[in-house]
């Protein structure tokens, strides 16, 4: 199902067949949000995405970085107990050894309504401190 690609200074691990795209990240996210959701349900954008997810159809496209919009709401998320920028760190410091290594990452997820990340914001910020401008994405456009 994936094969493996080279951009710039790193490989990602990519499905190009929209057919077999669209199962897999419907069900990976589909899970991982939901898992965010019971976890922070305080977090608006979780819902938006869980209901926004379905309506989506996911194709694999190269992008620039700089086009892709963060939002600035989970980035600057906390709660008594938990920081996402934190958690963000972290989760960076152990990603990147493994991936400045040879590990492969997979593309980022966006919408192409607004080119908001919607899943890979560690994978971003590694992407963007190596200073990479084009990067594998699954960009999500609204089904017809």
């Amino acid at each position: 199902m994936f094969k493996y690609q080279k951009l710039g200074k790193f490989t990602y691990h990519i499905i190009s067949n929209k057919d077999e795209i669209n199962p897999l990240l419907s069900k990976w996210l589909g899970r991982e949000w939901k898992i965010d959701n019971k976890e922070f349900p305080d977090q608006i954008w979780t819902i938006k995405w869980l209901k926004l997810l379905p309506q989506l159809n996911f194709s694999l496209e190269i992008v620039q970085l700089s086009d892709i919009r963060l939002r600035k709401d989970l980035m600057n998320y906390k709660t008594k107990d938990y920081s996402f920028i934190e958690e963000l760190m972290e989760r960076l410091k152990e990603m990147e050894e493994s991936i400045l290594q040879g590990s492969s990452i997979g593309p980022l997820i966006i919408n192409r309504n607004d080119m908001e990340l919607m899943d890979g914001y560690t994978r971003y910020t590694i992407l963007k401190k190596h200073a990479q401008d084009d990067v594998y994405v699954y960009v999500g456009s609204i089904k017809a």
